[in-house]
């Protein structure tokens, strides 16, 4: 039987090559191993310019810096369900692997420029959690929002800090954490990838205010062996065709096939909205996982207008960046 070349491969149509290309890789195992005591420094911005028909663009910045300490859970600290572990009488979750000690250093937000002063910030800097993780890095659950209270007390004047306390919801500030640790990290904590070039999916995307969208993806997850990495790259649109035109031999049909029965849901008095992005990920194959990401999504929408009036147009550019960086550590 005779034999077909590189040359032949390269010869084929782009989706065809890609889908063999697929076929062919092997999965890239992720193994959560960081080292037992190393000290990382996290910078977690989300930036977000919204502009309205009519008015100058507003641009909020939020930032927090946290410092992580890497902390191995030992096999007889985690072999039962709920097991107490010394000197902070917490209890541990079934299979944790890790208990990472994470101090959020600081935390701010400015409007266009200026700072934007917030007594919960300042209770926040310095707090100090703990982050459960299973042995792939897996969240399992986040302790020491229950000081809260006591960081509002200490760092704010006793009026203001008495009206905080009735405002703070220890649950949602809980349920922002895990959603942001999922979001960044969860799609690693499986144990492995698969390298792919230019898979094609669908899913909802909330618009910033009101309604949702279907947003369609082409991703292409590339091994980087020599570094010990892989790289994740993601393009994004709800227009299928011009998504299609980035990418030689990508037909606008075959994104259109993964919408299957989503559905885009507008408000009554929205007459449009398109979404546009990208993302790109650095991950570690060993170590820490998630070294950087930067999300990016364009939002636009128009709004129908009274009799006589102008339609209302309002657009709003989200940026997300995570990036996480070693903090040598002195060995005495």
């Amino acid at each position: 039987m005779k034999q077909r070349s590189f040359k032949h491969l390269l010869s084929l149509p782009l989706v065809l090559t890609a889908a063999l290309l697929t076929l062919q890789a092997q999965p890239v195992e992720l193994q959560y191993a960081p080292a037992d005591g190393a000290v990382f420094n996290v910078v977690e911005t989300v930036s977000r310019v919204t502009t309205a028909s009519g008015a100058d663009p507003v641009t909020d910045v939020r930032q927090r810096e946290s410092i992580v300490t890497i902390a191995a859970v030992t096999a007889s600290d985690s072999n039962s369900s709920t097991t107490t572990t010394e000197p902070t009488g917490e209890a541990v979750p079934e299979s944790t692997a890790f208990s990472n000690n994470v101090v959020i250093n600081s935390q701010s937000l400015t409007r266009n420029d200026d700072i934007v002063a917030s007594p919960m910030h300042a209770a926040l800097s310095g707090l100090d959690l703990t982050y459960h993780l299973d042995a792939n890095g897996k969240l399992l659950e986040i302790a020491g929002y229950e000081k809260l209270g006591d960081s509002i007390s200490a760092a704010l004047p006793d009026k203001l800090a008495g009206t905080l306390l009735k405002l703070v919801n220890h649950d949602t500030l809980l349920y922002r954490d895990k959603a942001n640790y999922e979001e960044v990290y969860g799609p690693f904590t499986t144990g492995s990838v698969t390298p792919v070039v230019n898979a094609v999916s669908a899913a909802i995307q909330a618009l910033p205010y009101e309604g949702s969208v279907v947003l369609f993806a082409v991703e292409t997850i590339e091994s980087l062996a020599a570094d010990g990495k892989i790289r994740v790259t993601r393009s994004l649109n709800t227009d299928a065709a011009a998504l299609a035109s980035q990418f030689d031999g990508l037909e606008e049909a075959t994104i259109l096939a993964t919408q299957g029965t989503l559905t885009a849901t507008l408000p009554a008095n929205c007459t449009s909205a398109s979404v546009s992005g990208s993302e790109t990920v650095l991950v570690q194959v060993s170590g820490a996982l998630v070294e950087s990401r930067t999300l990016e999504l364009d939002s636009e929408w128009t709004l129908q207008a009274p009799d006589g009036t102008t339609a209302a147009t309002h657009r709003v550019k989200d940026t997300k960046e995570f990036t996480v960086t070693n903090v040598p550590v002195s060995v005495d």
